[in-house]
């Protein structure tokens, strides 16, 4: 229900006594009444308040306005109001003593909102401006709806812009151009990196940063499904295709459709998907599971993976025509240990944002702790960097971090004929210990390590770990 303390109505009127009886109807009923008894009156009224009334606020909220004003025409003052940007969202009724049909058609086709014949019973007024208040009330509504979409659109746009992409390397920069000469392209990419080095954020940089922005970025985990639930996810199915399809699916192509689709994990689809991936990329054309329909989609692809695709097709486990449709433009992202000097730049980064959402005061870090990240080879790249700045900032009692903040496993030095890790094996160390300290919850599991569940199941699929 309305507020109507908060409700301002404009009278234009020049008869004084109809004024009266109308502002003394309206304040009994709690509105803020104002009075105009000329149009240029009106004009310079309305002129007025919008110097002091916020930029998200008209000058009034309604608009009682008298076809005949003097020497004045109430339909020309009503044109101007109609024909301001900021105020054209008013509405105006006119007030009239003329009742046939043509004169009420042209009170509208001026631009007013409703009429009123005069003399009018007064519940038939307070009815009409409670109409219309209630109109411009969800116009309101829709325009701040607007600005609110608008807004986040402007921050998507700001979070995914290459700028922000942090990295001074020469190689991150040359990325930084390459996404820059690609994004208004349709041409498909491949992201080639290890684990945690962003590729998806190079993904989104490139959606962002082109003519698609505003429509739909879709992200598929080509590792976290069976194959029969891979060609569900990405194609859909129709209901009855296989047990448990109770209804129709759309498939991720399908909510991609003149937007991206990211296939992220792209080594892990079986062969028989990978046929089905081919014609897509080649016509843009797919079946849903189960359905005979063709359907058409234009979507961008863009593909990532941190296997070696060349050693996967001498295996004969990925095609070598599919490979060379989604290689058409190559990203190679370098992982963290061969970039080093963005370090202290990503280390400053995270710091600013956990100790913004954790609400502490931690912003610096000790020069001990940087020669230990500087020494550190970082085997799960950016992403253990953040994990590793977030506990610390966790653990932190004072301003600066110390190395007592840090994880135990950055402080131990190895044993001189200690075997480095296989950067798998330090992923499934990871993931194991994660899922040990969580008492094996996927959910707290996938969270302590900054993944979604979906991708945590499926690399526990690959690492073979079950509860025992």
């Amino acid at each position: 229900m309305e507020n109507k303390t908060t409700k301002k109505i404009l009278i234009v009127e020049d008869e004084k006594d109809t004024v009266e009886m109308i502002t003394a109807l309206l304040e009994l009923e709690g509105y803020q009444v104002f009075s105009a008894f000329s149009g240029t009156e009106a004009m310079r009224f309305l002129e007025t308040r919008r110097q002091v009334t916020p930029e998200s606020e008209t000058p009034v909220d309604l608009i009682l306005l008298d076809i005949m004003l003097g020497d004045e025409d109430g339909r020309d003052v009503c044109q101007k109001i109609k024909g301001d940007e900021e105020m054209r969202f008013i509405p105006v009724v006119m007030l009239t003593v003329r009742s046939s049909l043509q004169d009420k058609i042209n009170t509208l086709n001026i631009g007013a909102d409703d009429y009123l014949t005069k003399p009018f019973v007064n519940e038939e007024l307070l009815a009409k401006i409670k109409v219309m208040l209630r109109i411009k009330d969800l116009h309101d509504d829709l325009k701040r709806e607007r600005s609110r979409n608008i807004l986040l659109s402007q921050a998507l746009e700001k979070r995914y812009s290459f700028g922000n992409i942090l990295g001074k390397n020469s190689r991150m920069q040359e990325i930084y151009e390459l996404i820059s000469d690609i994004s208004n392209t349709d041409s498909t990419v491949l992201i080639q990196g290890e684990s945690g080095t962003g590729k998806e954020l190079i993904a989104r940089a490139i959606h962002f940063n082109s003519y698609r922005k505003a429509k739909p970025f879709v992200v598929a985990n080509c590792s976290a499904y069976s194959q029969n639930l891979l060609e569900s996810e990405l194609f859909g199915h129709e209901k009855g295709a296989f047990t448990g399809a109770i209804r129709r699916k759309i498939g991720r192509f399908e909510l991609a459709h003149g937007g991206t689709i990211f296939l992220d994990e792209i080594g892990e689809v079986s062969p028989p998907t990978q046929i089905l991936l081919l014609r897509v990329l080649q016509d843009h054309r797919f079946e849903r599971v189960g359905g005979e329909e063709t359907l058409e989609v234009d979507v961008r692809v863009i593909a990532a993976t941190n296997k070696k695709l060349m050693e996967e097709m001498r295996k004969g486990t990925f095609r070598e025509d599919l490979y060379y449709r989604l290689n058409v433009i190559p990203i190679f992202v370098p992982p963290l240990r061969e970039r080093k000097d963005d370090i202290p730049l990503l280390t400053s980064h995270f710091l600013q944002k956990f100790s913004r959402e954790k609400g502490k005061e931690v912003t610096s870090i000790a020069s001990e702790v940087m020669e230990l990240f500087l020494a550190h080879s970082w085997p799960g790249n950016v992403r253990e960097l953040e994990n590793v700045i977030e506990h610390a900032s966790i653990i932190a009692k004072k301003e600066e971090i110390l190395p007592k903040d840090l994880p135990q496993y950055l402080l131990q030095k190895p044993l001189p004929n200690q075997q480095l890790f296989s950067l798998k094996d330090h992923e499934r160390d990871l993931i194991l210990k994660a899922l040990e300290e969580t008492n094996w919850n996927k959910h707290q599991a996938s969270k302590r390590l900054k993944i979604t569940r979906s991708t945590l199941y499926g690399k526990m699929k690959r690492y073979g770990l079950t509860k025992e």
